[in-house]
Order: structure tokens, then sequence, then C-alpha cells
């Protein structure tokens, strides 16, 4: 496919991903707000109403991401290449938003798995290390991290959520436990991005979700929930020692690298 073509369908996915999420917040569509919705299956693993502010975030690092496609330097092909999948995004999170306002539980399930698919390989694509060898990082490695690092949470929350809907027992453990369970798989994951990819930017994510998490759990004075309570505030340490760690030894790297060339 040709570039410009590229550019017109990546620009036109994000287009449409804007104007799905107005609309959801605007008209709303099905009568309620995202949030109402997420009021209507309660669990533990659910952050702060607050924490949502991070997809104004995730919009203005998309908007900077398709700019780029169009006014970038020498590694606009290298992102041009990512069109499919960018296009698969977009036309993934537009339908997740209608199935989540009509109350289509398991659908909105899958449309997410699929969101999460497509993100994971526009950061293969992308081959993103954020102390490697090359640049082009803040309009094109952040947005793509920042957000697969949220859907990567909400696709968790959304596992949970199906969950409520059918009334699963959980087998006889505690909604607590189980949420101290997936906040861990959570963490596992944030710690392998950085491990493997020297993502702070998807861990920050982990941990400001683990701060949402912790705040919701703090202002419920009603639910019996220490257990997720200690643990989002463990898995927020946990991100922010990370983090601290992986920017000092890749910094650290450089230098040496630096210094030996």
């Amino acid at each position: 496919m040709k570039p410009t073509y590229q550019k017109v369908i990546n620009s036109g996915a994000l287009i449409f991903m804007l104007l799905m999420n107005s609309l959801a917040i605007f008209l709303p569509l099905g009568g309620k707000t995202t949030g109402e919705l997420s009021d209507l299956y309660p669990n533990l693993f659910v952050p702060a109403g607050f924490t949502f502010a991070i997809w104004s975030v995730i919009y203005l690092l998309l908007i900077g991401f398709i700019g780029y496609q169009w006014i970038g330097g020498n590694e606009k092909s290298k992102i041009e290449k990512v069109g499919p999948w960018f296009l698969l995004n977009g036309l993934a999170n537009g339908a997740w938003i209608i199935a989540w306002h009509y109350e289509l539980v398991p659908l909105s399930l899958l449309i997410m798995l699929v969101l999460l698919g497509s993100l994971i390989m526009l950061h293969r694509k992308l081959n993103i290390n954020y102390f490697g060898s090359h640049g082009i990082k803040w309009l094109v490695y952040v947005p793509v991290s920042v957000y697969l690092g949220w859907i990567s949470v909400a696709t968790i929350a959304n596992f949970t959520t199906v969950l409520v809907n059918y009334e699963w027992s959980g087998f006889g453990v505690s909604p607590d436990i189980w949420s101290v369970v997936v906040l861990i798989v959570a963490v596992i994951l944030g710690c392998l991005m950085m491990y493997r990819h020297k993502d702070i930017f998807y861990a920050g994510v982990i941990a400001w979700a683990s701060y949402g998490i912790l705040s919701k759990r703090l202002a419920d004075t009603i639910a019996m929930d220490a257990k997720i309570e200690h643990m989002s505030q463990v898995a927020m340490y946990i991100m922010i020692i990370g983090i601290l760690l992986t920017v000092t030894l890749g910094i650290l790297g450089t230098r040496k690298t630096q210094i030996s060339n």
C-alpha cells in the first residue's frame, strides 16, 4: 500500500476512535455513561473514577503518533508498516464502546482481546526498547506503551466483569483473593515489559492503575477488602522501584556503550 494511503487509513482509524468515544460521553450511547455501566458490575479490581482520565492522555498521544506519520523524519516508513494493526485497533476500539454501552458483556471481552492483540502486534512491529540504539521515542513508542498498558489492565477488568455478569462463584475462593491474583498478574506483566523492552511507560500505567484501585478501596468503608488494598499498594511500589532501576541501569548502559564506541 502506498504510504499516503496508509497515512489516510491510520488517520481515519483515529478519527473513528475519537468519534465513538465522543458519542459515548455526550449522548451517551445506550443511555448510560461508561462509568455508570461499570458500577453495574462491582468488583474489587475496578479503579477509582479519576483513573480513567488516562484516556485523555492516550488520545493526545495517539494524535501525536498519527501526526508524526505525516510530518516525521527518517523513520516514517517503520511506522507506516504498522498500519493494518492500527486500523484493526481503531475499529475494535469503536466496536468495544458499542458492545459495552449496549451491555453485550461477553462480546465486549472478545473485542477487548482483539484490541489487546493489535496493540501487542504494534509493540512488536515497532520493536520498542527505550534504551536501545534506535530513536523515535516520544511520538511513537510512548503512545503505544501507554495504550497497551491501559488495555492490559482493561482486559483483566473486562474479564472480571464477565465473571461478575455470570455470577461466577470463584470456585469458593473469595473475591478479594481473586482480585489479589489478577493484580499480581498485572505486576508480572509490568516487570516482564521492563525486563524485555525497558518499557517504563507500560509499567507506569500499571502503577497508575494500582493507585486507582487503592484509592477506590480506601474510599469504600463497607467492603472487607484489606488484602486488595495492601496488594495494590505493594504493586504500585514494585512498579515505581522497577521504573527507577530500569532508568538507572539504562542510562548507565547507554553511557558505557558511548564510551566504548
